[in-house]
């Protein structure tokens, strides 16, 4: 469900504006630590696109900044929940599409589902069906890199986030891999993201706590 913000009533009232005013997006990198993340999933046989998916959708939906969007009369608002819009190589054709699994709390749940998902357009092609209420997420496996940003000739209708991450590299002890939020600051500020790396980086911590 969407909830319109009633501008009048709202914080961050003057902050929307003058951003929506200037049409500004910004992107963050930095590296994450998935060495603990990538041996849970490694150990027990999962797919790492699913697993990380599922946990950037964890924190996604634990803050409204990064659930937001507008409606059809062009006011702001933020999604109950949010969606997973990803996306995968054509091996026939060499092209990138995408594809929408619905977020569940249990993970397990979304891993077998987007697994699903991947394999049957793996198959034979098959598309998902697109949500609205979705976040981007894109993985670029086939090198990393220090940074990275999209540029639009217009963002003012698009207020939803986009995550991208790259192939993950060993330093020392470590697996390290790069990661990007790209956002329209009119929704978020730099605070917002650290609040979300965060809760991303308590889920690469603790695997054992969170992919039940």
């Amino acid at each position: 469900m969407f909830h319109p913000i009633e501008l009048d009533r709202w914080e961050r009232k003057d902050t929307f504006q003058n951003f929506m005013d200037l049409d500004c997006s910004y992107s963050v990198t930095q590296d994450l630590c998935v060495t603990p993340f990538h041996a849970h999933v490694r150990a027990r046989g999962l797919r790492f696109y699913p697993a990380f998916s599922w946990a950037v959708l964890y924190a996604v939906n634990r803050h409204r900044e990064f659930r937001m969007g507008l409606d059809g009369e062009g006011r702001p608002g933020y999604y109950d929940e949010i969606h997973a819009e990803y996306t995968v190589l054509d091996r026939r054709t060499g092209n990138m599409d995408s594809l929408n699994t619905a977020y569940r709390a249990a993970f397990s749940e979304f891993h077998a589902a987007m697994s699903a998902d991947l394999e049957r357009f793996e198959r034979d092609g098959t598309r998902t069906v697109s949500r609205e209420n979705s976040v981007l997420l894109s993985c670029v496996p086939w090198f990393t890199y220090t940074g990275l940003s999209f540029h639009m000739k217009s963002n003012l209708s698009f207020l939803r986030p986009m995550f991208v991450w790259g192939r993950y590299r060993r330093q020392g002890e470590e697996l390290l891999m790069p990661f990007t939020i790209q956002a329209h600051h009119a929704a978020t500020d730099g605070y917002h993201c650290h609040l979300l790396f965060a809760d991303l980086e308590r889920v690469l911590r603790e695997p054992e706590n969170y992919l039940k």
